[in-house]
């Protein structure tokens, strides 16, 4: 299966229609998932998924649901014209779930990035990107940092 940080051909719309920039660090939230489906392994998979429902629902993907779970904020730091590889990079602070699991633990896949501006439910909460991690995580009640370097 493939790895690696994919966007979603609505998610580079959102970004270049200013949420990053105009909406501040509650603009976009974070979850993880603890399956990786076949629908949604590619980068040409994941570019026509819009909504989190068509992640989680119609792809197959599962959300975690580890003891002290939540959806995160993603807190906004810097955005960088990289010439060399043809993008931007947009920086954000880590992600820390305190005391992640122990009751319940997980297998954590990757993360999927969403604009909570839309927050009324999965099915209008439109998809930004969605991050297959190259090695998983596993949950055993300690602290669980997802290293964020950036999300282009």
């Amino acid at each position: 299966m493939a790895t690696g940080h994919m966007m979603t051909n609505r998610g580079k719309l959102l970004l270049l229609q200013g949420i990053w920039d105009d909406a501040g660090a509650t603009a976009i939230k974070c979850g993880l998932v603890k399956t990786q489906p076949a629908a949604a392994d590619t980068a040409a998979e994941v570019a026509d998924l819009n909504t989190v429902n068509d992640l989680l629902v119609t792809a197959g993907a599962t959300e975690c649901d580890f003891t002290n779970y939540t959806r995160k904020n993603l807190s906004r730091s810097a955005a960088a014209e990289d010439d060399t590889n043809d993008r931007v990079d947009l920086d954000a602070a880590d992600i820390t779930w305190t005391s992640a699991g122990g009751a319940t633990n997980n297998t954590i896949y990757g993360a999927f990035f969403y604009d909570a501006t839309t927050d009324t439910s999965d099915t209008t909460r439109l998809l930004i990107s969605v991050d297959w991690f190259s090695a998983t995580l596993t949950t055993n009640g300690g602290d669980v940092t997802y290293t964020i370097a950036d999300l282009y």
